[in-house]
């Protein structure tokens, strides 16, 4: 069978997968497990389903929780602990954790991972009445992809920290190309006469009013 999983258009990004069929477990279990570590980190993941398979860790249940009871643990959410589905899907992320490092990846996160039913087989009762119970299986299949770490930008502070110093280093650049001026050979500047000194004084208001007396012989 081909796997579901889709890379985006135009990359190639590098991958690891593993897949397991004929699961005799719960699809509906199988499915929650896998949503809870869906986009996770592969450490993490790990982790995460090797507690949750002793019984350490509770899996939130979204979809198929009918009947399920609220848990303290996931903040009064619906789940459970399915430790059956739970190993099954640990051993298959193992798998793919193994290639993934047999083909030199370096930090992989789960970017694919589904569980659904697979086949079902009729089953009649040994004895008594007659009826029919079908015995159904599943299959997981994970595919883990490399993350590619992103160039560090530099700090603001950095940056500004940088400019001052090379506009110092410019204008000293700039005082060292320019030629150097004796006073000798600049020519004096002419001294302009002050404006009190150029223009007459104006009479004043009482010179204008007072009347000149004549003397009589």
């Amino acid at each position: 069978m081909e796997y579901a999983y889709q890379p985006k258009k135009g990359t190639k990004p590098r991958i690891a997968r593993a897949r397991l069929t004929g699961i005799n477990a719960s699809y509906k279990d199988l499915c929650e497990v896998c949503r809870n570590v869906r986009g996770k980190d592969t450490e993490w993941a790990l982790t995460f389903l090797e507690e949750a398979s002793v019984g350490d860790k509770a899996i939130y249940f979204v979809r198929h929780c009918k009947g399920k009871g609220h848990r303290r643990e996931l903040g009064g959410k619906k789940g459970g602990w399915p430790v059956k589905s739970v190993k099954f899907v640990l051993s298959v992320l193992q798998s793919a954790a193994a290639n993934a490092t047999k083909l030199g990846l370096g930090n992989t996160k789960v970017s694919h991972i589904i569980a659904n039913k697979q086949e079902m087989f009729p089953r009649m009762s040994p004895k008594g009445r007659r009826i029919r119970q079908d015995f159904e299986t599943a299959f997981i299949e994970i595919v883990l992809e490399e993350v590619q770490q992103k160039a560090e930008a530099p700090k603001k502070d950095e940056t500004k920290a940088a400019m001052p110093k090379t506009e110092v280093k410019a204008t000293d650049a700039a005082k060292k190309d320019e030629p150097k001026t004796d006073a000798s050979t600049t020519p004096a500047k002419k001294s302009e006469p002050k404006l009190s000194e150029a223009r007459p004084k104006a009479p004043s208001q009482l010179e204008k009013q007072a009347p000149q007396k004549q003397h009589s012989l």
